[in-house]
């Protein structure tokens, strides 16, 4: 929390500077400051929280092949967010990152 809260800090500080010297690239309007909100609660605060708790109910093990799948939820979640369908390469991405996921498990399992 304390890493968000100073990261949020120096946001604001060139986010003003930004705006006062009128150079912003941000439009703040609704949609802006429902997305900040979004940020500041959902992956902020309450992913941290499912990921602490996967992690103490599967084994770091496990929850470090999840890890690789971060990329993917990104970008799935700004294209929902902004309307900008996936590429080609996200789908390229996607079975390059699960291919991995399954080498990994396989290369890992007791023989």
């Amino acid at each position: 929390m304390a890493q968000v809260f100073i990261g949020f800090m120096w946001t604001m500080l060139f986010e003003g500077a930004e705006i006062a010297t009128g150079h912003a690239f941000i439009d703040l309007n609704y949609w802006t400051g429902s997305l900040i909100i979004f940020v500041a609660i959902g992956p902020s605060l309450i992913a941290y929280r499912c990921w602490g708790l996967g992690v103490s109910e599967s084994g770091p093990t496990v929850a470090a092949f999840f890890a690789n799948l971060i990329p993917l939820f990104t970008a799935l979640l700004s294209a929902a967010m902004f309307g900008d369908p996936p590429k080609l390469f996200h789908g390229l991405a996607f079975i390059l990152i699960v291919g991995g996921i399954i080498i990994s498990s396989i290369s890992r399992e007791p023989r």
